[in-house]
């Protein structure tokens, strides 16, 4: 005997909800602007061109979140509300202003070599430096304590400038320059620690000077020797009947002061990065679960429950005035009836009476 074969439908299979928008590159684009933050230093274009990616993915995200809840079509302002709210605390507040601080927190860790001055000030020092080598003159160079004692001096009234400044400054300019500028750097440090500082770094300064006179290419760095290399030309071209040397020099000079201030911003971009890699999840997690879920999405649904109460209240109230007009007209225009069919017996009964 054969038996029949039952048909059993295989069961739907229920896969867990994935975000679209919660792939490599929607991720790579919604952290673009804090990859745009960290490298600020290093390339500030760039970093402000990398926010505009970000915004492309906050856009989608928030639009995504309105339209659907997870897999089923179902528009809700609230739910996009919600999710603006909370990108807009992660992706555009709190992960740039987290590696502002790791930037920030780099610059101390420069006093922990010998001359006990932070980043900061060692990035005030070489600016400085290749300011007066920009406004120098050949004599500048002629001999290393002539070359000190002007790198000293000048950056000497520059700190006493400053100090004056911010005596006299309102405070509405001194919270701008503190926050927004490096004006008071130097002031944040020892100044005999500077002043040594500054006449350490013109002596290697002179000293490089010094070597591509003397044709030594172990006393300088590859990538300026080959540049100064490369600028004699031009500048002999430029400064036929002057010195063109010395330009030439210069310029490898002013550029030697660059490399440093890379390194230092190098560094603080390394910063930025290490907090972001640090802190990136646990503070998305702090604010989803902390300050969303107990205080931003409870405020939006009382916020838009009384909306939605008052809405259907004045629906009602609107609704009871409608059915109110209409029965008061129905009310008169059953009188204006009585009225008219009164006034039509009256007569009748007075024609008869005639």
């Amino acid at each position: 005997m054969i038996s029949s074969i039952q048909y059993t439908p295989e069961k739907k299979k229920h896969h867990k909800y994935q975000d679209p928008l919660n792939k490599t590159l929607p991720v790579l684009m919604s952290y673009s602007n804090e990859v745009g933050t960290a490298i600020s230093e290093i390339a500030p274009k760039l970093g402000a061109a990398l926010w505009a990616p970000t915004f492309m993915y906050l856009g989608a995200d928030i639009y995504d979140k309105y339209k659907n809840d997870k897999d089923n079509y179902k528009p809700s302002s609230r739910r996009a509300i919600k999710r603006a709210i909370f990108q807009g605390l992660t992706s555009l507040v709190a992960l740039p202003a987290l590696i502002f601080a790791g930037q920030w927190a780099v610059s101390p860790l420069g006093k922990i070599d010998k001359s006990g001055i932070s980043g900061n000030a060692k990035d005030a020092i070489y600016r400085h430096t290749k300011n007066v080598l920009d406004q120098a003159h050949g004599i500048a160079l002629e001999n290393l304590e002539n070359f000190k004692t002007i790198i000293a001096d000048s950056l000497e009234n520059k700190i006493n400038t400053r100090k004056h400044e911010k005596k006299t400054a309102g405070f509405l300019k001194k919270l701008y320059f503190k926050l927004f500028t490096k004006r008071y750097t130097l002031l944040e440090s020892d100044r005999n620690k500077i002043l040594a500082f500054a006449k350490s770094n013109a002596e290697k300064t002179y000293n490089i000077a010094k070597a591509l006179k003397n044709n030594d290419r172990k006393k300088v760095p590859l990538f300026i020797y080959k540049k100064y290399k490369n600028t004699i030309p031009i500048m002999n071209e430029m400064y036929k009947e002057g010195d063109y040397s010395y330009f030439a020099t210069r310029t490898a000079l002013k550029d030697y002061q660059k490399s440093l201030i890379f390194k230092n911003k190098l560094l603080k971009t390394f910063g930025g990065f290490a907090a972001l890699i640090l802190f990136a999840k646990p503070v998305n997690d702090f604010v989803e679960k902390q300050i969303m879920k107990k205080y931003i999405d409870p405020g939006i649904d009382m916020i838009t429950q009384k909306h939605i109460n008052e809405s259907k209240l004045k629906n009602i109230i609107n609704e009871m005035n409608k059915n109110t007009s209409s029965f008061d007209k129905n009310v008169k225009t059953s009188n204006l009836i009585v009225k008219m069919q009164l006034e039509r017996e009256s007569k009748s009964k007075a024609a008869e009476s005639h």
